[in-house]
Order: structure tokens, then C-alpha cells, then sequence
């Protein structure tokens, strides 16, 4: 399939049926994440399940005189990072698709910048399901031993050929290499749905009675964006919301993709391809925002200076831009946004700290 996605620009890449590029519709919650069959088969999967969560919506520094600033930290999920949630979700629907079957007859071939292959890996390790993922060259080599320790197989591509052509790869495999079902989180509703119904929802528990003004979180499939802004509108349909993305690779980015670095977890693909979940939902927000990489970085060493807690660069983005719009906002206002983990042991390395 050759898609014509921007002006004058073609992705020849793209596949017949590109699960990028087919419109999206949010599945009711309850339905679709009903795993009572796939919890009695596989109890590590209920374990997991009952210990996701929860996890502390923390008041963050401000600007003075500005709006105070809540950020969901996920870095207490078991794995240590948001995408455990969806990592459960992905495999639940993948076994539950599965049925009966043995699980080392079912293999499982999945993209990831990073935290997503971390913790399905984990997943299928303990469920014994065969798991692979394409990730990019930039990821650390400390979670490719993580991932290879785990029984996990990794397919690396060069970092210069941007995101866009890890999900490609991805895709690729599934067609050309029998047996290998592939999971695309960028269109499964099981991925909307479980923010829907665990980060949005814990959310609107442990905001009481404070009302949210503004909902901010980074693009990386959209879920976390889109499925926590389904649950924060059904109690405050007025609430406005901002996606954040790298500089080097903005939301809708029109232009080629051309493998420029970024922070982990978020980013345009290139060709004017917009994220199924966001796209579906563009007119609930309010604006699109871009951080620049370096900037992102450094401020992960602000936050940790001010506060002594470990945030990872996706993280240090969305408190730079909630910082932006706290400043214009009253005292009584209230921004939230989400810290999805707390950065590599690289990252800290780097910076020092």
C-alpha cells in the first residue's frame, strides 16, 4: 500500500490495511476489558492485574503565583512505568483471542520505544507465551539484557530510520514470517479503555473535590492522552486538554521522518500521520505542544533538583508545558498531567544525578 499522507510526500512503506492510518471508535470499558476467563486460566495475569495501580497523584512544583500543577506518577506500577497497564491489557486481549490454546503456541511480535517491551516481556515470561519486539537502536542495553534475560527475542532497528520504521518492521514480520501475531497497541481499544477505566478513573478518586481545569499528557499511541480525557469529561465536560510531543517530532508531523533524536515514549511518525486514538478525538483538544529533546532532558535534573524524585524525559516535557499554562492561570486553578516513569539508568548517568 503506497498512502499518500502529506502534501507532495508518500510513505511507501505502508502496508495494505495500515492499522496507522484506519479510523478509530472507543469500545465500552466493561465489555472490552473483561478478562474474568483469562484470569481463571492464568492467575499471574490476576496477580498483575490486582497490583497495577493506584499509583499517588502528587502536587508538583508550580510557577509562583500561578496554578497548582497534580501529576499521576507511574513509576509505583509493578514494572515500574505506565505502559504496565497497557503491557496487561495487550496480553490479556492476546490470550483471550487465544482461548484454550496452549500458550507457547501463541507468539507475540510487538514495537516499543521501551517500557511497553519491558514489561510485556515480563508478562509473557510468566505466562509462557513467546514474546518479540522490534525497538529501535537507541534504546539502552540495559533493557536488551533485560529483554533477552527474559526469553524475549529483539529485533533492532537503526535509530537514524526514525520510529516510524520500527512499527513498519513490526508489521513486516507479522506478514512475512508465519506464525507471529502481532500487537499493534496503536489501535487496539483495549488500550484506550484501560486508561478509561484505571488511570482516569483513580484520578477522578483522588482529586475529590478539586475540579481540573486542564488535562496534559505526552503522545505516544494516545492512549494515556485520550483515555484519561474520555473519563475526566463524563464528571467535567469542559475540561480542556493539551498533547505534548518532541519538537523534533511534533503530533501530525508532515515532513519525512528522519530518525532525529527525541525523548522516550512520544512522537509524530512522519507523513502527516496522525495517531488513531488522537485523531478520532482531535476536536476535544484544545492544543498540540512540542518540547525540544535537550530540553526535555535537562529539566528531568531541574525536577530532581527541586524535589529529589526521579522523573524520565516524557515526564520532565509534560511539567514544562503544565508549568506554561499554570503561569497564566489563576491559583485556584488546577493543571493535571501524568509522569509515566522515572527515566533509564543511562539517562541518569548522563545528567549526573
Amino acid at each position: 500500500m503506497t498512502a499518500q499522507t502529506g502534501p507532495g510526500l508518500v510513505d511507501e512503506s505502508a502496508p495494505a490495511g495500515d492499522q496507522l492510518q484506519q479510523p478509530f471508535s472507543a469500545a465500552d470499558p466493561a465489555a472490552v476489558l473483561d478478562f474474568t476467563e483469562v484470569h481463571r486460566r492464568y492467575p499471574v495475569l490476576a496477580d498483575f492485574r490486582a497490583r497495577l495501580g493506584a499509583t499517588p497523584l502528587k502536587e508538583v512544583p508550580s510557577v509562583e503565583g500561578g496554578a497548582r500543577i497534580l501529576a499521576k506518577c507511574e513509576w509505583e506500577n509493578p514494572i515500574g512505568s505506565i505502559k504496565d497497564r497497557i503491557a496487561y491489557a495487550l496480553m490479556a486481549d492476546a490470550l483471550r483471542t487465544h482461548g484454550d490454546g496452549d500458550p507457547r503456541d501463541l507468539r507475540l511480535v510487538a514495537y516499543s520505544g521501551g517500557d511497553l517491551a519491558e514489561a510485556m516481556s515480563f508478562l509473557g515470561m510468566r505466562t509462557g507465551v513467546q514474546t518479540r519486539f522490534v525497538l529501535g537502536s537507541f534504546v539502552p542495553k540495559s533493557l536488551i539484557d533485560t529483554l533477552e534475560g527474559r526469553g524475549s527475542l529483539v529485533d533492532l532497528v537503526p535509530k537514524e530510520l526514525g520510529f516510524l520504521r520500527v512499527i513498519r518492521r513490526s508489521q513486516r514480520i507479522a506478514v512475512e514470517e508465519p506464525g507471529w501475531t502481532l500487537v499493534f497497541q496503536h489501535s487496539n481499544p483495549v488500550n484506550v479503555a484501560m486508561h478509561e477505566q484505571t488511570t482516569g478513573a483513580e484520578i477522578l478518586t483522588q482529586l475529590g473535590e478539586r475540579r481540573p481545569d486542564l488535562w496534559i499528557a505526552s503522545i505516544g499511541s494516545g492512549g494515556t492522552l485520550v483515555g484519561v480525557l474520555r473519563a475526566l469529561r463524563k464528571r467535567f465536560p469542559d475540561v480542556r486538554a493539551v498533547g505534548v510531543t518532541p519538537e523534533e517530532a511534533p503530533y501530525g508531523n508532515p515532513e519525512a521522518p528522519g530518525g532525529k533524536p527525541t525523548y522516550e515514549g512520544s512522537g509524530g511518525h512522519g507523513f502527516g500521520i496522525r495517531q488513531p486514538f488522537v485523531k478520532a478525538h482531535d476536536e476535544w483538544i484544545h492544543e498540540q505542544r512540542h518540547v525540544p529533546t535537550r530540553r526535555a532532558l535537562d529539566a528531568m535534573g531541574e525536577f530532581f533538583d527541586a524535589t529529589g524524585m526521579r522523573i524520565g524525559s516524557s515526564a520532565a516535557a509534560n511539567w514544562l508545558i503544565a508549568k506554561d499554562y499554570a503561569a497564566r492561570m489563576p491559583p485556584s486553578a488546577v493543571v493535571v498531567t501524568v509522569f509515566p516513569c522515572s527515566g533509564t539508568p543511562e539517562q541518569w548517568v548522563e545528567l549526573g544525578r
